[in-house]
């Protein structure tokens, strides 16, 4: 949506994928998409389950690799990352700019996109924990939402003690309550410095809502390492599942 002078206002993005579906966690943790955002399919090693990308707190997606074993980048050009300045760090400019990455400016920076003018001062109201208003930036469909997070998190709960990682699928299948499997890809995530893809089929870093300090929690995994209660900067742009409402 344009105004008469041609700036975006607001922007949409159109997900087209098969209907997902329902997958229970244990121990009552909670009930999450069988897929990432943004994916085309929920099929183990399939690059098509990679999703997209988010920074913290915004709507607008990056995307994600070509390939499941490699940094190899899409043909589809958006314009070059931009230092969070007091100019651009802000809600009004990543929404007239949806596909400009905001990266680190080491300016006064907490290492988020969000220009706060302090190395401490973050804003967690972009996106919300459940119990709370859904805000407007979350970029989960209707009757979903980006999840719970850290301690008390979804992922924490439900346990995962039959966590495994497949060097064959490029991603780790978690054992829960129904079905008894589900499989998140070892999707990555672009980096703060200049938004470049990290190590695509190496490790996955999934965002929640919940925030700590300057950071936000996520679920973290590598073929040796599981953090279901990790935390990572705001500005970084990774992978969401979405939890139900």
């Amino acid at each position: 949506v344009y105004d008469k002078e041609g700036n975006i206002l607001w922007s949409w993005h159109i997900w087209m994928t098969d209907q997902p579906q329902e997958h229970v966690y244990n121990n009552n943790a909670g009930t999450m998409m069988d897929r990432n955002l943004g994916a085309v399919s929920a099929v183990p090693g399939d690059v098509g389950a990679l999703g997209l990308l988010y920074q913290w707190g915004r709507k607008d997606p990056f995307l994600n690799a070509v390939s499941m074993d490699k940094q190899a980048e899409s043909t589809i050009s958006w314009p070059f990352a931009v230092p969070a300045y007091p100019w651009n760090g802000t809600i009004e400019c990543s929404v007239a700019n949806p596909a400009a990455f905001i990266c680190v400016s080491y300016v006064k920076d907490n290492y988020d996109w969000y220009y706060t003018g302090s190395s401490k001062e973050v804003d967690n109201t972009r996106w919300t924990e459940s119990g709370n208003p859904k805000s407007v930036y979350d970029p989960c469909p209707a009757g979903w939402r980006v999840p719970d997070g850290g301690p008390d998190g979804i992922w924490k709960r439900a346990g995962f003690d039959d966590a495994v990682f497949n060097d064959t699928d490029k991603g780790m299948s978690f054992s829960i309550s129904s079905p008894s499997v589900t499989w998140y890809p070892a999707s990555s995530g672009r980096d703060y410095h200049d938004g470049r893809l990290g190590s695509v089929g190496w490790d996955g870093d999934y965002w929640s809502a919940s925030t700590h300090g300057i950071y936000a929690y996520t679920l973290y995994f590598n073929s040796l390492h599981l953090v279901p209660d990790h935390y990572s900067h705001r500005i970084e742009a990774l992978a969401v599942r979405c939890a139900k409402e």
